[in-house]
């Protein structure tokens, strides 16, 4: 009777396809996140996309009054008539107010629509049960972050930012109604608010407004800079090689009043003052 061996792997054999799995895993690997941050951008723009189509809801049956915001710089402020709130009663579904990818230490610890923060702050949730209860609600400094996204704030009526034309002493605004804007199409609605870890940006992680007439306050080539402070501007793509500091070259998503949503540089919706999509007098 002839016995057949059984022939094992040698040392060198097993060291070669280790050495094929890892180059392989280092090829896969940078593909595999391109494609997860791909689909984060994908999901993002169709909640913005969402909001829009909500707004248009929203402003049909209020005569083309726009959507306000609420929500001060860390507090409740009128929280009642803030956008996370208002508007959801226009979504055909829960609003959808998180992007994902969305680690912002400012969520609450019991934020139930996704992992939690760090605060103890009030949530949405906890808010509209306390309002229910008591309409009376005062304002309190202990807000959780409601929504990653925002409001152009020259859209709002809550903050509104006083322009004037120190050539012609024009007033500019406000902008209150849909018809009072010259071109929705090219008018920045929503934003994706900012997470809170930029320096001296943490009170607007839990505001549902940015202030976009400040951003040029230390000249255009600062405006990056100043905006990353209130709103993401690189949440979805930086410059190449330099992604922890903000550029124009930062890419996030950004709604538009006509209801359509876009993954946009920020050189694409700003360039200094009187000239960006966030003020309707100048967008195009």
């Amino acid at each position: 009777m002839r016995l057949h061996a059984h022939r094992a792997f040698t040392l060198v054999e097993l060291l070669v396809v280790i050495a094929i799995i890892a180059v392989l895993v280092s090829i896969l690997l940078p593909s595999l996140a391109s494609v997860r941050r791909a689909a984060r951008t994908t999901v993002c723009l169709s909640n913005v996309r969402q909001l829009e189509v909500a707004h248009t809801l929203y402003t049909n049956d209020h005569r083309e009054i726009l959507i306000d915001a609420g929500l001060g710089h860390g507090g409740l402020t009128l929280a009642q008539r803030s956008w996370p709130v208002v508007l959801a009663e226009y979504a055909s579904g829960p609003v959808a107010l998180r992007s994902p990818g969305d680690d912002s230490p400012h969520w609450s610890v019991r934020e139930p629509t996704g992992p939690g923060g760090n605060t103890t702050g009030v949530t949405l949730r906890e808010y509209l049960d306390l309002a229910q209860n008591s309409p009376s609600l005062g304002t309190t400094p202990a807000l959780a972050r409601w929504t990653s996204y925002g409001l152009n704030n020259f859209t709002t009526r809550f903050a509104t930012p006083f322009v004037l034309d120190p050539v012609t002493n024009r007033r500019y605004g406000p902008w209150e109604r849909l018809s009072k804007i010259p071109r929705p199409h090219a008018t920045v609605h929503f934003l994706m608010m900012t997470r809170g870890r930029a320096p001296g940006s943490a009170p607007f992680a839990t505001s549902d407004h940015v202030h976009a007439e400040e951003w040029d306050q230390f000249g255009a080539e600062d405006a990056p800079t100043v905006a990353n402070t209130q709103m993401e501007i690189n949440a979805h793509g930086a410059q190449r090689g330099n992604a922890a500091k903000p550029s124009t070259e930062s890419i996030a998503n950004y709604g538009f009043l006509d209801g359509h949503a876009e993954s946009l540089r920020f050189r694409a919706v700003y360039r200094y003052g009187f000239d960006n999509r966030f003020f309707p007098d100048f967008a195009n």
